[in-house]
């Protein structure tokens, strides 16, 4: 299935076409489909007295059947009595809190009126949420475009006739509320809730689409398309049929994609697809030309192979074309460039090499473009800030004073070594890419990095104006391994190898950073998973100022029939997994921990307490489950804890992808992957994705079936060289 799969992945890179995406759709929309059946679980309704809205679990219901855009729309059926009052907030998705309007754009969206005694007074008054903020809110009569029945209306608002609106203060939610009270129940549809700007291209779509390719993979059939260069284009509107004559459409995709994965209700059967460009207008262009194809049924291994490349066209995708670097999500300012993230997208790039997927020489090209902006690069004793702008070229320091992130380049550095293994090749850009790996390498400073009143322990962070000023300290089963095991392995500014039992062994129990409360640079999204290390190994709950206080990792209990020698862990897993991403447990020489079996006892304590748990599934192969923290309290799958587990637990986590897969695969499992995560209890999916997640099962899959990354960072002569030495000292 190899070269079946490369087709998959490698198209548009194999034709030099990079493109960026963040979502299945643009930030600046707030709703367009549901990615769940029946409700849309962003949506919140609220009534009181004797008004009343259609809901389920106070969600707005979804009618899959009448929509203005594939594949549904939000049905909106409420009574507004004179004794009492309702309104429905459509949430923004919290990944994209960071898109701003602009007083000159518009909020735009299609309104279907059902009810033939609904008027245009009867229809509810409309206003934009900012957080603590609300907007007055405005009637929707002046602003639709040929009031009717039985049809779709534009309505086109300025963001000017908000008003009190705050600034760039982020939208939250749109909000429609009761307006002209009366005894009739009305019926409305909406679909396609957006801001758009003033000037929007009119460019005419004269020219057909371009379907390239349409290649099944099990229920997922991947459809690949060649856009021109049209500004006029806003979607990519996809068509299905069961006779090749009777199209229905099925959904809708960005122009930042260059092709997507459609889930498809049977095995064994042929299907046909065309495709047509979409203008801002919602007009089509001319059809593509039909393409037919015949699902069958994949076996586990070619199901993995399906799942691990999608995590992997995750990276192939989302990097700023400046820089090279991975970019968490789309802003209309700067492209936010993360170095901690692009680590994770080198490695799954050598992974993606590796499997055919992508084209060596492209791969090569994209890292010479990361080597080449962080040649040029700030940083402080050799080490960069965790996020750049990848346009300019600037840091971006997000808290607030310019500081400059151990673990962020570590992750990066350690990356790039394992590339320098890989790129073996005699070639000049694979030559060339070896040589700036090491000279990066060489230049930093480790020495240079070290707490007050130690020789031998880092710290998280250097400070670009006060070197004075004293971050916590790094150590642990977390990510600081990788970093202690670089400093001490320098070839030009080694720290002492006493930095294993007093750096990794020891944790600082103030201890609060970035990298132990989430995942990415969406803080609010990521509030979700907010678990300190210090409750993860600090029993004593103590709060401790001034000198770093540091105390053994070493706490042993028990759990679940299991021996946990870290303590009650309550932390994500992904913190125990993210050091063996590039390290094999069973290389580090310690006569007191077996990290093989320690960290397999983690990963089962979890599965055995989720299982326990159950929340929304009866099913034991599904489970990695995190806990909102909220005053209602909720559960969420993780979907990188259990199927990441297969470098540890390879029956388990190969059961529990196949599990999601063949469960949820539908809404859950996209062409970049699984989704960010899946609510069981409240029938809700993220629209995006986690770059941490991905790295999680595109890496932890494949070491867990070739041991490929193990294997290439075991080989770095540096640090080859150094676990000889620590091997002797044990």
């Amino acid at each position: 299935m190899k070269c079946l799969y490369s087709i998959f992945f490698s198209i548009a890179l194999s034709l030099g076409v990079f493109t960026h995406s963040y979502a299945d759709t643009y930030p600046e929309v707030i709703f367009d489909n549901s990615l769940m059946k029946g409700v849309y679980a962003k949506s919140k309704v609220e009534y009181q007295g004797q008004s009343w809205v259609e809901n389920l679990n106070s969600h707005l219901l979804v009618s899959d059947t009448l929509f203005f855009t594939p594949g549904n729309a939000l049905s909106l059926q409420y009574k507004s009595a004179q004794e009492g009052n309702w309104h429905v907030d459509l949430q923004y998705s919290r990944q994209k809190l960071n898109y701003h309007v602009n007083s000159s754009d518009f909020l735009v969206f299609q309104l279907f009126v059902k009810s033939e005694n609904t008027q245009e007074q009867d229809l509810p008054r409309i206003g934009i949420r900012q957080r603590k903020n609300e907007s007055d809110f405005l009637d929707l009569k002046p602003y639709i475009e040929d009031f009717g029945y039985n049809m779709w209306m534009r309505v086109k608002i300025p963001m000017s006739k908000f008003n009190n609106l705050m600034g760039k203060e982020p939208i939250t939610a749109v909000r429609l509320m009761q307006s002209v009270a009366s005894n009739e129940t009305h019926q409305l549809f909406i679909d396609q809730v957006e801001f758009l700007p003033k000037n929007v291209s009119q460019v005419k779509l004269s020219s057909p689409a371009i379907l390239s390719t349409a290649v099944a993979y099990d229920k997922q059939v991947h459809l690949q398309w060649q856009l021109p260069l049209t500004p006029s284009i806003r979607y990519i509107k996809i068509y299905r049929s069961e006779d090749g004559k009777n199209f229905t459409p099925v959904g809708i995709r960005p122009i930042s994609m260059q092709g997507c994965l459609d889930y498809v209700p049977d095995l064994n059967k042929t299907y046909f697809y065309k495709i047509a460009w979409i203008d801002y207008n919602y007009v089509e262009s001319p059809f593509s030309q039909i393409k037919e194809v015949k699902t069958k049924r994949l076996s586990e291994s070619e199901l993995l192979d399906l799942v691990q490349g999608a995590h992997v066209n995750y990276f192939t995708e989302n990097f700023d074309i400046n820089s090279g670097l991975y970019l968490p999500f789309g802003m209309k300012d700067r492209a936010l460039v993360s170095v901690k993230e692009s680590g994770n997208a080198v490695l799954s790039l050598i992974v993606g090499v590796e499997k055919g997927r992508i084209n060596r020489q492209v791969a090569v090209g994209r890292i010479a473009r990361m080597l080449n902006f962080l040649e040029k690069g700030q940083n402080r004793f050799g080490i960069f800030p965790a996020y750049f702008d990848g346009r300019t070229g600037l840091p971006d320091y997000r808290d607030g004073e310019p500081s400059y992130d151990v673990l962020s380049t570590s992750s990066m550095v350690e990356a790039l070594l394992v590339a320098r293994q890989y790129f073996k090749n005699e070639g000049e850009n694979e030559k060339d890419l070896r040589a700036k790996i090491t000279k990066l390498y060489e230049a930093i400073q480790w020495d240079q990095l070290l707490a007050d009143g130690y020789a031998d322990v880092l710290l998280e962070k250097v400070s670009g104006l006060d070197a004075s000023k004293q971050y916590p300290t790094l150590g642990g089963i977390n990510e600081s391994i990788n970093a202690y095991l670089l400093a001490m392995s320098s070839p030009s500014h080694a720290i002492p190898l006493s930095a294993y039992e007093n750096g990794v062994k020891n944790i600082d129990i103030r201890y609060a950073s970035a990298y132990n409360k989430m995942d990415s640079l969406a803080k609010d999204t990521l509030s979700l998973v907010m678990e300190t290390f210090r409750l993860a190994f600090n029993p004593f709950g103590n709060d401790f100022e001034g000198v770093a206080e540091r105390v053994s990792v070493l706490q042993d209990t028990n759990m679940y029939g299991e021996h946990l020698i870290f303590g009650n862990a309550k932390g994500s897993l992904l913190d125990f997994y993210k050091p063996f991403f590039t390290i094999n447990p069973t290389m580090l020489p310690d006569r007191e921990i077996n990290f093989e079996e320690a960290i397999r006892a983690y990963i089962k304590v979890r599965k055995r307490r989720d299982n326990e748990i159950g929340v929304g599934s009866t099913n034991s192969d599904i489970w990695g489950f995190y806990q909102l923290a909220d005053s209602v309290g909720s559960y969420r799958i993780n979907p990188a804890i259990a199927p990441a587990s297969m470098f540890l637990l390879p029956n388990e986590g190969r059961k529990s992808v196949l599990a999601l897969y063949d469960n949820y695969g539908e809404n859950f499992f996209t062409e970049y992957g699984f989704r960010a995560w899946l609510d069981l209890r409240d029938s809700d999916v993220s629209d995006e994705y986690f770059a941490t997640n991905q790295a999680a099962v595109a890496v932890g899959i494949e070491n867990a079936r070739s041991g490929l990354i193990w294997k290439l960072y075991g080989e770095i002569p540096e640090i080859k060289s150094l676990l000889e030495k620590l091997k002797a000292q044990n």
